[in-house]
């Protein structure tokens, strides 16, 4: 793994779109999960650090990284009906709710 998320386009045999390359967290082998905001506009993963890092979708420029973990940060998810809200968990056990 080169800790970068990949986009597929799916209407064309699944070729790489090359211009959405996510860059700028650690997962270090692990299977961080990463989530679109439900307007479609931000994408949001965890790290290995703990650090939950969000990208602007047409960029692909970082909007905001923090520490969310004292440990891996295996998931996280946006609320879908309230958009400016992120749950994230880690492998230190706690679950967190982020505005």
């Amino acid at each position: 793994m080169d800790n970068t998320i990949l986009v597929y386009g799916v209407h064309n045999n699944f070729r790489l779109n090359r211009k959405k390359n996510f860059k700028g967290h650690m997962v270090a082998g692990y299977a961080c999960s990463a989530d679109f905001s439900p307007e479609g506009s931000l994408v949001v993963s965890g790290d290995a650090d703990g650090k939950l890092t969000v990208w602007e979708w047409r960029t692909t420029r970082i909007v905001t990284r923090f520490k969310a973990h004292d440990s891996v940060c295996i998931s996280c998810l946006w609320l879908p009906h309230e958009t400016s809200k992120v749950i994230s968990c880690g492998w230190d056990g706690k679950i967190h709710l982020w505005d």
